[in-house]
């Protein structure tokens, strides 16, 4: 019989197993626009400056006028999204390392806050009824097929429906890294890029978007909990199984085509931690984290969704 064992078996300081997401992109896909006040007007021009008019003038002729001004507005509303927990007395005396009574409860709710903004922004941009240039792959379509699917085809199509819409080709492909791990491996655009099967390693970001026709991949890593509370965890992809084409510049400017913008508040950053005492219970911690934010869409059509890209 072993003489040395512990009596109480103590918990490891060193390390501990937890999943914190990361690979968010929802702050990075819209380009930002600070502003001051809660909701406002968002211009727009219309068409009427491309239509094409005889614009020739002969001897002491007048020059045509014609109304080449068609100006639009919409309205933003940025709305305050947060959560709060408490940590109690009770959590102070027995919570032990590796465990962190307040860090733990401030990096959960700042995921949660994190993860709404993301699956709200992956949910409007997966939606046919909202991104109504789409296109839904079934079967040998979908891209885990490698002899029989079509991407380039595929890609090819969504540019093209893009330009067509709005008048500029697409610059950005935002898809989970399932699809990117099946994308870089696909024969058909291995071989575009004049590497036949052999790409150990596959392709790299760089080389997709140049197969993809696109100056810029966006790749989301962020999974989320899919089961009910109560339940066993299912961690799914946030972005699930698509393909968002869009003309989404990085920086906010005047004159530009845009799918749309990412408004916050200016001078301040997202998810904003506030700590206060509380006493019901006595002696508790309250942490609250906010976040204030719209993900404004502007133009539809600068988009095109491939649904269901692979199986």
């Amino acid at each position: 019989m072993a003489q040395n064992k512990a009596i109480v078996d103590k918990l490891l300081t060193q390390a501990s197993n937890k999943y914190v997401p990361t690979g968010y992109v929802s702050e990075k896909l819209l380009a930002n626009i600070p502003v001051v006040q809660t909701s406002g007007k968002f211009g727009s021009y219309g068409y009427d400056h491309l239509r094409i008019e005889n614009t020739v003038v002969a001897g002491r002729g007048k020059y045509r006028r014609v109304d080449v001004q068609q100006r639009n507005t919409s309205t933003y509303v940025i709305e305050d999204h947060g959560l709060e927990d408490v940590v109690t007395k009770s959590d102070y005396r027995n919570v032990e390392a590796p465990f962190e009574a307040e860090k733990d409860k401030t990096e959960d709710l700042t995921s949660m806050l994190w993860l709404a903004k993301e699956f709200s922004l992956a949910s409007t941009l997966t939606n046919t009824s909202i991104i109504t240039q789409n296109d839904t792959l079934v079967g040998t379509d979908q891209y885990n097929d490698f002899l029989n699917s079509n991407p380039l085809t595929d890609f090819a199509a969504a540019r093209a429906a893009v330009r067509a819409g709005c008048g500029v080709a697409p610059d950005t492909a935002t898809f989970d890294w399932a699809v990117w791990n099946y994308l870089r491996y696909h024969p058909q655009i291995l071989d575009s890029l004049g590497y036949k099967d052999k790409r150990p390693g596959g392709l790299s970001v760089d080389e997709l978007a140049q197969a993809m026709g696109v100056k810029r991949i966006l790749i989301p890593e962020v999974s989320y909990n899919s089961a009910k509370e109560g339940q066993a965890p299912v961690l799914a992809p946030v972005w699930s199984k698509d393909i968002v084409f869009s003309v989404t510049p990085e920086k906010a400017d005047k004159r530009q085509v845009a799918l749309g913008y990412y408004l916050t508040y200016a001078g301040e950053g997202p998810r904003k931690v506030y700590k206060y005492a509380i006493n019901n219970p006595p002696e508790s911690m309250g942490i609250l984290v906010e976040d204030s934010y719209d993900m404004f869409l502007t133009q539809v059509n600068a988009a095109y969704l491939i649904k269901n890209a692979i199986a």
